[in-house]
């Protein structure tokens, strides 16, 4: 794929989000995307016939271990979307060190976050594609589409088993993220991120500010009755004494938050979102339930009371982090603790609530497994030496090299034998994650490497790490990524959960604020039902027992 090519990928991208605003969101984007799919070939067929045709002629030149990888420099074409807060890939350090110690020259075609799935979309209509696929978020709907359906996605079976050791290793020690990187066909065509750390078996923590009980008197709360007697007193009693009623006594940081936060009343997150797994394997959407009726209500009630911030569901990060940053916060949910560095010492992890159900648990485990990271075309010019590149980052020695750079020149190892930053990068002037950026692609996640409790340092404080050791004890024993759905009902699930995440957050959005009264309950359960709530459950569970 040539630079121009991607250029005009952009520009029409931004013309299709020219015309978008102006109301033509009809078919013609869908029209372009079969024609692509078109092009590609039969399938598995076409994609079978590239693995032959690629992957054997291309391996005289392979190292099969160690460095550099091929004797010959090459050059591999490498398609994603860049975070904000990272330099141009070429121009970054891990980057630029990893291809002398390669022999393999990665041509960047990197695209901002801002239009990227529409660019991504119109990419693969084309049918011009890159080597490689680089945090590209390739979801299991688009591998259903491009990868089972079309063939432009290669299979990676055989190239992992003979090419990446490090990566195989991994599923052989852990088959549930293996399950959890499998395609509808029981093929791997994405290589996904992989994290063993003990903060990776869970996405957000929750915290206290401990410097306020102190001030006040008060113990942490271990029911959520306890919690509400706390948030009032942050609300009234001035703890960050500066005479001004300006503290926010709890802090979810955007509307997505109310879902994972719903333990206390025995919402779960086995299968994540808002879905869970009973006793005998059957998958069941809680978002009707009666229980989280009544979370709803402990949550409108905290907003009516002004003990939960007013603005949380605007989904404002930057006035969030400020509040936090400010520590206007005296308790909050977020999933790591690098944006709030300067006060985190008077922040504490604590233990689940105990609901009115007498529930004790904390619902939001992980599988460890962050999906479509990496991704090889069809036709992809050399995808032995590809797999052999992002294997690397999958053995400890990769994952530090990824996370921390080079030893001595941006990071040390501490007593604790943990690597650490220099200070030239954990008090950088343009901000923490700019420098990081310079360095790797972690600002942003979606790169295919191995978190491991030495590497998870990078975003995760101790005291983040201290905070979910405290929670871990009350995970559920098991949670489940959610699986491929079959190319015959991919069309059906996007369409039903599009249609129903976007009423969903807006209906409980208004329970929480109170612009409906718990009255309209029930229209809102029928609604979800016409919408296809419970079409979505025997989609997945279908999908699920087909792997089993």
């Amino acid at each position: 794929m040539k630079k121009k090519a991607v250029a005009i990928f952009l520009c029409t991208a931004l013309l299709v989000g020219v015309t978008a605003g102006c109301g033509n969101t009809g078919a013609e984007p869908e029209k372009e995307q079969t024609t692509g799919t078109e092009n590609a070939g039969s399938g598995q067929e076409s994609n079978s016939k590239a693995q032959e045709e690629s992957g054997v002629q291309k391996t005289s030149h392979l190292n099969a271990e160690g460095f550099p990888i091929v004797n010959e420099q090459i050059t591999l074409t490498v398609y994603g979307q860049r975070d904000q807060n990272q330099t141009e890939w070429k121009n970054m350090l891990v980057m630029q060190e990893y291809e002398k110690m390669t022999n393999i020259h990665m041509d960047f075609q990197e695209v901002p976050a801002d239009g990227f799935a529409e660019n991504k979309q119109l990419l693969f209509a084309s049918n011009e594609l890159p080597d490689v696929f680089l945090r590209s978020a390739i979801n299991q709907n688009e591998v259903s589409t491009y990868g089972v359906g079309s063939g432009q996605l290669m299979i990676l079976d055989d190239l992992i088993e003979e090419y990446a050791p490090n990566l195989k290793k991994l599923f052989d020690e852990n088959p549930a993220m293996r399950t959890a990187a499998l395609a509808a066909d029981g093929h791997i065509y994405t290589i996904p991120a992989i994290d063993i750390s003990a903060t990776g078996k869970m996405d957000f923590k929750q915290w206290i500010n401990t410097k306020w009980l102190e001030t006040l008197g008060k113990e942490i709360p271990t029911t959520v009755e306890e919690l509400k007697d706390v948030l009032i007193a942050f609300r009234d009693g001035d703890p960050n004494g500066n005479g001004e009623k300006d503290e926010i006594p709890l802090g979810l940081r955007e509307p997505s938050s109310v879902y994972a936060m719903g333990g206390p009343w025995g919402l779960g997150h086995q299968f994540r979102d808002t879905y869970d797994i009973d006793e005998n394997g059957k998958i069941h959407n809680w978002l009707c339930d009666e229980k989280f009726k009544d979370y709803l209500i402990f949550l409108n009630d905290l907003y009516q009371e002004g003990l939960l911030w007013q603005e949380y569901y605007k989904n404002d990060r930057p006035a969030w982090r400020s509040n936090l940053s400010g520590e206007l916060f005296g308790a909050m949910y977020m999933p790591y603790s690098d944006v709030f560095l300067n006060c985190e010492q008077d922040y504490s992890g604590y233990e689940p609530l105990i609901g009115p159900f007498g529930e004790k648990f904390w619902p939001d485990g992980m599988t460890g497994v962050d999906y479509g990271c990496f991704a090889l075309s069809n036709t992809c010019s050399d995808p032995a030496a590809a797999i052999r590149w992002v294997d690397y980052f999958f053995s400890e020695e990769g994952a530090l090299f990824f996370a921390f750079g080079i030893e001595g020149t941006t990071y040390t190892i501490g007593e604790n034998g943990l690597p650490v930053f220099n200070d030239e990068i954990l008090n950088a002037e343009e901000g923490f994650m700019t420098a990081l950026g310079k360095i790797n692609m972690v600002p942003g996640k979606g790169f295919p490497c191995l978190t491991t409790d030495k590497t998870d340092g990078v975003v995760a404080s101790q005291r983040t790490k201290d905070a979910a050791a405290i929670l871990a004890p009350y995970l559920p024993e098991t949670y489940y990524a959610k699986p491929a759905v079959s190319v015959e009902d991919m069309d059906r699930v996007v369409a039903i959960e599009q249609d129903l995440n976007t009423y969903r957050d807006e209906a409980v959005t208004k329970f929480i604020i109170g612009e409906w009264g718990f009255d309209k309950w029930e229209e809102y359960c029928q609604t979800l039902e016409q919408i296809g709530i419970r079409d979505l459950e025997e989609i997945y569970q279908n999908a699920m027992d087909a792997l089993k």
